[in-house]
């Protein structure tokens, strides 16, 4: 799996994750996280990345960092690695974000956005490399930098709401490149969470819709599209009012990719 399908999985998988690298401060307004969170990622049952998340929400705020790597066999024949970090204000609970940083460096071609946002609106954007162009390319237009969320923000869900409410929803995702939706339907609600974490468990079908930025023809796209194996579990944390992804699994044209949260912690 190539870098760019290695961060595609990591963002549509987990959607959220250490303190934040010096690369990524402009994202992150809050000094540390105050929890730790590690994800690991695998390709048909072998180890493939690990991610190591920071979350805080306090003072009205929240910032999320990821620092992710490859493990295994993929980190000695494909190494990669790279960071993640989004930051903004919560409003009645619900995720407003403000800031969203991606820096990738290692492979042939380097990765890195730098995106501001403001009302749910693209106010900023930095992209390397620039957004690919051509007759197979659905143009990204101003519409589908409106009503839109970064990849990691559009996870974060309060707590309050009820378990069957919260596969009831569509994220609307702007990663920098591409527009694209995430439609959550409720599969079915576990009462007993893993140990560490609050019931119950809420398990979401997902779909993976692509709205613009994206090759219309070509093959990985239509399987994506018409993937219904997608299954993506929330469930809450002890010490907070907040539902996040613990588990979510992906059937691709090479096999499961599945990420599982196997780790928490409180910051230092």
């Amino acid at each position: 799996m190539s870098p760019p399908r290695l961060r595609l999985a990591l963002l549509a998988l987990l959607l959220a994750v250490s303190p934040p690298p010096s690369g990524v401060a402009v994202a992150a307004e809050a000094a540390q996280p105050s929890a730790r969170l590690v994800y690991d990622l695998s390709l048909a049952g072998l180890p493939l990345a690990e991610a190591d998340v920071g979350f805080d929400d306090r003072a009205g705020r929240y910032a999320v960092d990821v620092a992710w790597r490859t493990v295994g066999l993929a980190g000695i024949f494909a190494s990669a690695d790279g960071t993640l970090a989004a930051s903004g204000r919560l409003v009645r609970g619900h995720p407003r974000p403000h800031a969203y940083r991606l820096i990738e460096r290692k492979g042939d071609t380097p990765f890195d956005v730098d995106m501001t946002l403001s009302g749910g609106a693209v106010s900023h954007l930095s992209v390397e490399p620039p957004a690919k162009t051509g007759e197979d390319i659905v143009p990204v237009g101003p519409e589908h930098r409106r009503g839109v969320s970064d990849p990691l923000s559009a996870a974060l869900l309060p707590g309050s709401i009820a378990p069957a409410a919260v596969c009831d929803r569509s994220l609307a995702v702007f990663d920098g490149w591409s527009r694209w939706d995430v439609r959550l339907a409720t599969e079915k609600i576990l009462d007993e969470a893993p140990a560490g974490l609050r019931g119950p468990v809420a398990v979401c079908a997902a779909r993976w819709v692509p709205i613009a930025g994206h090759r219309s023809g070509h093959r990985s796209v239509r399987y994506m599209a018409e993937n219904r194996d997608v299954e993506i579990r929330f469930a809450r944390l002890p010490d907070r009012d907040l539902w996040i992804p613990i588990d979510a699994h992906v059937g691709t044209m090479i096999g499961t990719v599945r990420t599982h949260l196997v780790s928490i912690a409180a910051a230092p």
